[in-house]
């Protein structure tokens, strides 16, 4: 059997027909684009039937978890089974176009061995002319934040702060997401992306934004929009990631305490009560564990290369670019 060019690593739980309908789009687009499709279904525990009602090809895999490990390490078990040479994060909630993978492969084929992610341009299924996701930045105080997010589309950066992409939609060269090790299992759900993205770069590869790869994502689909458990996860990863990736500078420390305590306040009124400050407090169980991946990762890796930082976010620019986003997920 022929080696796929792409394997698809879904992560599915209780993903409903959302799940075939990302599938469909996905096969229809490798078609037109005449790659073969690996496809690697994680399924974490549902309970909906949906991965059932999937209909999956010879070669392609299905893992299903007893329990819901989380999405980084349903992510790590997809990727380990992938068998193309690049390898398409997708979450269930997302279609593409039907030229996605014509655009994406036209770059990736001609990419030199140091690029190890394409990025698409991934916009909200409701409004489909405002961006969603055009990959990830950390600024230099090391808050991250989703490039472009909330945007019309007719709107393009520059993208020298492009860190990496979203684990909502973009493509890695397999053997480089190896090298780093994949995704950190301490994430569960969300920032995941950052943290990996982060150590790619440092590992020396880089990210390119293909804007005529585009995709459409629902968002939020698993913990819901604006949920207190997606507040939990968000605002402990949050902490989690910080210590992992810094910057450890004195600057740095007060002025992500500044926004991201801003931002707890901003989402507790917004009715997510406790559960930001909640997520901070369970960070602290995650410690001991956090100080001993950062000296594994510093003892491991010691010729580490810069990463472009974008200039620092005020907690303004965070909470208008909140606002966007909340608007773009809103129905006409």
């Amino acid at each position: 059997m022929t080696k796929p060019e792409v394997s698809a690593v879904i992560v599915a739980w209780n993903a409903g027909t959302a799940l075939a309908t990302c599938a469909g789009s996905l096969r229809a687009a490798a078609l037109r684009a005449d790659t073969r499709l690996q496809f690697v279904i994680v399924d974490n525990a549902s309970t909906d039937g949906a991965v059932d009602e999937l209909g999956l090809d010879d070669g392609d895999v299905q893992i299903r978890n007893p329990l819901n490990a989380g999405y980084g390490v349903a992510a790590a078990q997809g990727m380990a089974r992938a068998a193309g040479k690049w390898i398409l994060l997708v979450n269930p909630d997302v279609t593409v176009d039907p030229t996605f993978f014509e655009s994406l492969l036209s770059v990736a084929r001609n990419a030199p061995p140091e690029t190890a992610t394409l990025v698409p341009e991934m916009r909200f299924a409701v409004h489909r002319e405002i961006v969603n996701c055009r990959g990830l930045s950390v600024d230099d105080t090391g808050i991250p934040a989703e490039v472009d997010a909330g945007l019309p589309a007719t709107e393009v950066s520059d993208f020298q702060d492009l860190v990496g992409g979203s684990s909502g939609c973009c493509l890695l060269r397999a053997d480089t997401v190896r090298n780093v090790g994949g995704p950190e299992p301490a994430f569960f759900a969300y920032l995941e992306d950052v943290d990996l993205a982060l150590r790619l770069r440092r590992a020396g590869y880089a990210a390119t934004f293909v804007p005529d790869a585009i995709a459409w994502h629902e968002g939020s689909m698993s913990t819901g929009r604006r949920s207190p458990l997606k507040e939990f996860l968000v605002a402990r990863n949050r902490r989690v990631l910080f210590r992992l990736d810094g910057p450890h500078t004195v600057r740095a420390r007060f002025w992500r305490t500044v926004t991201d305590a801003g931002h707890g306040v901003v989402t507790s009124m917004d009715g997510a009560g406790l559960a930001p400050w909640a997520g901070r407090f369970d960070a602290l169980r995650l410690r001991r564990y956090t100080a001993f991946v950062r000296r594994s990762r510093e003892a491991q890796e010691p010729d580490l290369r810069p990463v472009p930082l974008a200039p620092r976010v005020t907690l303004r620019r965070t909470l208008a670019r909140r606002r966007a986003i909340d608007i773009a997920h809103e129905e006409r």
